[in-house]
């Protein structure tokens, strides 16, 4: 199986960011807490967001620190390992702190990091 390249992954981050903004716009906290289905979504979508930040090469991670890659990261170990312990009330305040900045800042990178990955594909042609 191929490496996926990092603006894959950042893709499948911004993808998954994008589902969590759609499905929580215009709930509450109380809204989300009775919403089975939005739990679900969320914690999903930051499964995907943490697995593909883990896979991001530490060059792009050091080349963007506006992302919180531990936190994603840390985010899904919790979530997929620890999901006896999670607070609904916690994943709520990822939604609306987490969620944004990654929807301002991922496209940028992405642009960023597929010239980047065209340039290389180039010069080493």
């Amino acid at each position: 199986m191929s490496k996926q390249l990092d603006s894959t992954r950042l893709q499948h981050m911004l993808e998954a960011a994008e589902r969590i903004s759609r499905r929580m716009a215009g709930l509450s906290l109380t809204d989300f807490l009775a919403d089975e289905d939005a739990h679900d979504v969320a914690m999903r979508r930051f499964m995907v967001i943490g697995e593909a930040a883990n896979h991001i090469s530490n060059a792009t991670k050091q080349l963007f620190p506006q992302i919180d890659w531990l936190g994603a990261r840390s985010l899904r170990n919790f979530v997929a390992h620890e999901y006896f312990r999670v607070e609904l009330a916690d994943i709520w305040d990822s939604v609306i702190n987490d969620v944004p900045p990654l929807l301002l800042e991922l496209p940028g990178v992405i642009s960023q990091v597929q010239a980047s990955e065209q340039a290389q594909r180039a010069g080493s042609v």
